[in-house]
């Protein structure tokens, strides 16, 4: 009987030493060719070199990042189907009313890549110039003022929601289908305020019809040392976007290990490290256990926007 258990344990082991046998898949929560999808590229492209097999990326947008993850979510899991997740594993549990899956519950957190904040935008005939007078601004006109989002239960309407109730300030909500369709507005002062990303405003910006004023990160960010954070001012605040792996819960230990480390060893090397600062993103490897409180301490944050918003998707 011994020696049966001894030859049993020695194939599991054998088994586990040869995964990946095959290649894994990659799905997207986004369409292709976009900074997420060439992030996503990157880092699995120098992962082949130790898992020692390719990580085929797949786009698969639509439903708010829900089908890809669903997807993920109902897998084997036996570590070959991964997604690349994004806020939305932290916020669609709350915003969205029925789903096929728990985000938090059906998929495990392997390593973030990398997060990058957003800018606080507001129109150049605002006169402020700074976090301090903008919420200084909105307390003396209760209501008045309002903030574009790329959509309600968008990342850029959620961190406004956050940055209103840290500042404890009224504004009023007007989502547009994207960033594109709210520029204009913004830039004429039919809306005073949008969250977004650095480089779709930068046009205006350079103009002066368009004012930065902070980042959304915990701290000032090296490729924006002269651009404050919103921590600054308001201590604690943080509403970083980031792009990170996933796979699906029940995935053995080992396994999760091993694409752990694939992960780290990825974006540590220097040639991927350096591109994905020059995106404006900052590097973000993480051990499973690191990754796995991170994403409960974001669950948490975005869920209080989300009921603060009283957003709600179908």
């Amino acid at each position: 009987m011994r020696a049966l258990v001894a030859a049993l344990a020695l194939v599991c082991a054998g088994a586990r030493a040869e995964y990946p046998d095959k290649p894994l898949h990659l799905l997207l929560t986004f369409a292709g060719g976009g900074q997420a999808d060439i992030l996503a590229r990157l880092v699995t492209d120098k992962m082949r070199e130790s898992l020692g097999q390719p990580v085929i990326v797949e786009p698969k947008p639509g439903a708010g990042g829900n089908l890809a993850m669903e997807a993920s979510a109902k897998a084997p899991p036996d570590g070959y189907t991964l997604v690349f997740g994004t806020p939305a594993v932290a916020i669609n549990g709350a915003l969205y009313k029925k789903l096929g899956y728990d985000p938090l519950r059906d998929l495990v957190p392997l390593s973030l890549a990398a997060w990058g904040p957003y800018i606080a935008y507001v129109s150049g005939a605002l006169p402020v110039n700074s976090v301090a007078d903008l919420i200084s601004y909105a307390r003396s006109k209760p209501g008045a003022l309002n903030y574009a989002s790329v959509g309600v239960g968008s990342g850029t309407h959620l961190a406004t929601v956050l940055f209103t109730l840290a500042a404890n300030v009224q504004m009023s909500h007007v989502p547009y289908k994207g960033i594109q369709q709210a520029a204009p507005d913004l830039a004429s002062g039919e809306v005073h305020l949008t969250f977004n990303a650095y480089g779709p405003l930068a046009p205006f910006v350079q103009t002066g019809k368009i004012k930065m004023l902070a980042t959304t990160a915990p701290r000032r960010i090296k490729q924006l040392p002269d651009l404050p954070a919103i921590a600054e001012t308001l201590p604690g605040f943080e509403a970083a976007g980031w792009y990170g792996f996933f796979t699906t819960a029940g995935t053995p230990r080992p396994v999760l290990e091993r694409l752990n480390a694939a992960i780290v060893k990825a974006v540590n090397a220097p040639d991927v490290n350096g591109r994905i600062e020059a995106m404006s993103l900052v590097p973000a490897p993480q051990s499973l256990d690191e990754a796995q409180r991170f994403v409960q301490a974001e669950a948490l944050k975005w869920t209080r926007a989300v009921k603060a918003s009283g957003a709600v998707a179908e």
